[in-house]
């Protein structure tokens, strides 16, 4: 089937609730339902859940095994939302049951699965509030799945990975019974996936679990092309190399295999890189992922949004330059935080 008949053939399927052919949507209250999964220590939590605080009518958080420091910005943070958010310690579940679960939660017509490195717009052009007006005027007799559009930074504030500036994997979609997500696996040679994936890799194939929202075929298929929020993929060096393996783990596990995520990354550098110390695994990962990096696109990207400003101003990670080339990235402690880095 071409890409063209299977767009028509879901458009002309979208219509199956106007004309009796499927239930309609349920009269759920007109708002929206924002799924923010917790694992860890979440460095941008708070502007995360901050920017969401105009735009969702409720906030589930689900705690799948939060780390101290993030557990308690959370509980401070609650009484503010008054109500709006709520809590849910489910450290036990893996990435699917804990994403069904919020689903089983969610009380309003939409729901948008917020993941705890999105920070919104919450001003200008690119304000999420637009975005919610748009979905709250959708007709209610319809399904509709909207992709949202965000920028990515990478590495640092300043720069991007230079094929993916732009992402349109964020979902905002009408509520049903109907909906599921699952675990579809993949098997890619190396050469296939994106170069900052590729990163010390030699085994092949490369073995993946990638979750996905099952939808029916009535769903209209939509997108918002405005950026309504950044995702923030700038973390601690240990975090990111836990990353990098972070769907091998997930398919490990969906195997049966029963192994924490760290010890799972230890193995693996072990057996293709030959280094059995995390700490020298993360610089040599981080040396090689930053000089993938390019500067930040701000005519294609638009402005930062307003929650992160503070970031700009004292960041605490920088990308090193030299001859202006870059070599690597230093995590500053809070006292060292200072002016914006130049190239």
């Amino acid at each position: 089937m071409t890409p063209a008949l299977g767009g028509y053939l879901r458009a002309l399927s979208a219509l199956a609730p106007l004309v009796g052919l499927v239930p309609r949507p349920e009269g759920r209250a007109n708002g929206i339902t924002a799924i923010v999964r917790v694992r860890g220590e979440e460095e941008w939590v708070v502007p995360c859940v901050r920017s969401i605080e105009a735009f969702a009518d409720e906030i589930i958080v689900l705690d799948n095994g939060a780390g101290p420091v993030t557990r308690t910005r959370l509980e401070e943070l609650a009484p503010s939302l008054h109500g709006r958010m709520q809590i849910d310690r489910c450290a036990d579940l893996d990435l699917v049951q804990l994403s069904n679960r919020g689903l089983g939660r969610a009380r309003y017509r939409w729901v948008i699965r917020w993941d705890a490195d999105m920070v919104a717009h919450t001003s200008g052009a690119g304000d999420i509030r637009h975005l919610r007006e748009y979905l709250l005027g959708v007709d209610r007799r319809r399904y509709a799945l909207i992709h949202v559009a965000a920028v990515e930074v990478a590495g640092d504030f300043f720069h991007q990975l230079p094929g993916l500036r732009v992402r349109h994997d964020g979902q905002a979609v009408v509520w049903s019974r109907a909906l599921r997500y699952v675990m579809i696996r993949r098997t890619h040679e190396v050469f296939e996936v994106e170069p900052h994936d590729r990163i010390l890799r030699h085994r092949r194939p490369v073995h993946r679990a990638l979750e996905a929202l099952r939808t029916p075929p009535y769903y209209r298929i939509g997108r918002w092309e405005r950026p309504a929020y950044f995702h923030v993929n700038v973390k601690p060096a240990r975090h990111m190399l836990l990353r990098h393996f972070w769907l091998d783990w997930i398919e490990a596990v969906a195997a049966g295999a029963k192994v924490s995520q760290e010890a799972y990354v230890a193995r693996r550098v072990a057996e293709e890189w030959g280094v059995r110390d995390l700490a020298e695994a993360e610089r040599r990962y981080m040396e090689r992922y930053c000089a993938l990096l390019v500067p930040f696109d701000a005519a294609a990207c638009g402005p930062y949004p307003d929650l992160l400003r503070p970031q700009l101003d004292h960041p605490r990670y920088r990308l090193e330059y030299r001859d202006g080339i870059v070599i690597g990235r230093r995590e500053c402690h809070e006292g060292e935080r200072g002016a914006i880095p130049t190239t």
